[in-house]
C-alpha cells in the first residue's frame, strides 16, 4: 500500500491524506486517513464508513478529526472516515446503492477480513485497513443503520471467551450510551471474517458504535455528536485525555436474541413504533393496508422488548423484514 502512510506522521503534527488500496485496469481505489499525534501514548483508531451509506458515522469520523489537535491527546488518533471509497461514490442520479456492496464485485467488506491484496476490490480494500489497524491499540467503528433502516442507538462488544474480553465490554460501557449488546462469534455482525471479530481475536480491542438513522441521509447532530462524545469519554478513560468521562443513566444490556417481524401480507405499511421504542408482547406495532383504506393486517409485538430496527418501507411484499426487536436485559452496573 502507497500514498499517504499514517505511521510516518511525527509527534505534535495533525495531517491527512490518502492511502493507495489498488490501481488496475479493473478498478481503481483509494483510502482517506487523518492523524493527530500528540504525547507519547497508545494509538486509538476510528474507522467510519465501513458501511459508506451509514452517513452518520462517516460525518462523526470526520468531525472528530477535525475536533481533535495533538495538543489534546496523549497517544495518537488515527481516523479513516471513509473504509470503501468505491461504495461511497457510487451515487448518481439515476442509480442509488440500497445498501453498502461494493459496486465492482458484489462485495461485503464485513464478511472479507483480514481481506486479500491479491483479491477482488473488497478483499483488497479489506487488506489495506487491517494493515493500518493491527498496529493499532484500540478500535471503533462508527455505525449507524444503513439507508433502509431507522437504527436504535446502542454499542455492540464480542465476546470470545479471553481476557481481552474484559477491556472491550469495559470500552462499549463507557462509551456511554444507553444500551449495550453483546455478541458472540456465532452472531452474523460479530462472527469470523468481520472487522471486529478479526481485530478482537488478534488481541486488539475494538467496538461498534450504532448511532444514526440510516433513512436520514442529512445525520442528526444529535445522532453524530452520540459517536464524537463517546470516543472522548473512551479517550479519557485510556488517558489520553485530560478529564473524565460522562457516565450514562441507566445503562442496560441488551439480549442477543434476535426477533425479526415480517409481513404476512402485501400491502401499504404504516409502522406505530419506531426504534427505541419499548413495548409489550402483543402491542399493536403496525398495519398494513389496502389502498381502499381497509386493513389487511395488524402486526404485534411477538415480545416484551425494545424496537432495535424498523424498516422503513411503505409498500411491502410478504414476508418482507418490517422491525427487528430485542429483549432488554440488565445493568450493566457502570
Amino acid at each position: 500500500m502507497g500514498g499517504f502512510d499514517p505511521f510516518v506522521v511525527g509527534r505534535g503534527e495533525k495531517a491527512f491524506g490518502y492511502a493507495d488500496v489498488v490501481d488496475n485496469l479493473a478498478a481503481q481505489a483509494d483510502m482517506p486517513v487523518g492523524v493527530v499525534h500528540g504525547s507519547e501514548g497508545p494509538t486509538f483508531a476510528v474507522t467510519g464508513g465501513l458501511y459508506p451509506t451509514e452517513y452518520c458515522g462517516v460525518e462523526a469520523a470526520s468531525r472528530l478529526y477535525r475536533r481533535m489537535e495533538p495538543g489534546d491527546l496523549k497517544g495518537m488518533l488515527i481516523v479513516v472516515p471513509v473504509v470503501n471509497m468505491p461504495v461511497f461514490r457510487f451515487r448518481t442520479p439515476w442509480l442509488s446503492l440500497r445498501s453498502s456492496i461494493t459496486p465492482m464485485d458484489g462485495g461485503n467488506i464485513n464478511r472479507a477480513f483480514p481481506g486479500n491484496p491479491g483479491g477482488g476490490l473488497t478483499d483488497a480494500i479489506a487488506r489495506a485497513l487491517f494493515t493500518i489497524l493491527k498496529q493499532a491499540d484500540y478500535h471503533v467503528d462508527f455505525r449507524g443503520g444503513d439507508l433502509p433502516e431507522s437504527h436504535l442507538t446502542h454499542t455492540i462488544y464480542l465476546r470470545i471467551g479471553k481476557e481481552i474480553d474484559e477491556t472491550c465490554e469495559a470500552m462499549a460501557k463507557v462509551f456511554g450510551l444507553e444500551y449495550v449488546l453483546p455478541g458472540t462469534p456465532e452472531i452474523g455482525h460479530t462472527s469470523p471474517g468481520t472487522l471486529i471479530y478479526e481485530l478482537v481475536s488478534r488481541g486488539i480491542p475494538s467496538i461498534i458504535s450504532e448511532s444514526g438513522h440510516g433513512y436520514r441521509t442529512q445525520p442528526l447532530e444529535e445522532m453524530v455528536s452520540n459517536h464524537v462524545e463517546g470516543t472522548t469519554n473512551l479517550l479519557k478513560h485510556l488517558g489520553m485525555m485530560e478529564g473524565e468521562p460522562r457516565r450514562p443513566r441507566g445503562q442496560r444490556f441488551l439480549d442477543m436474541e434476535w426477533q425479526g417481524v415480517t409481513a404476512p401480507v402485501a400491502g401499504v405499511f404504516q409502522a406505530m413504533a419506531d426504534q427505541g421504542d419499548v413495548v409489550e408482547k402483543d402491542q399493536l406495532i403496525g398495519r398494513i393496508s389496502d389502498l381502499d383504506g381497509s386493513i389487511l393486517s395488524e402486526i404485534r409485538s411477538p415480545i416484551n422488548g425494545i424496537v432495535h430496527t424498523m424498516y422503513v418501507r411503505r409498500v411491502v411484499y410478504t414476508e418482507d423484514r418490517l422491525f427487528t426487536l430485542l429483549r432488554i436485559g440488565g445493568p450493566t452496573g457502570y
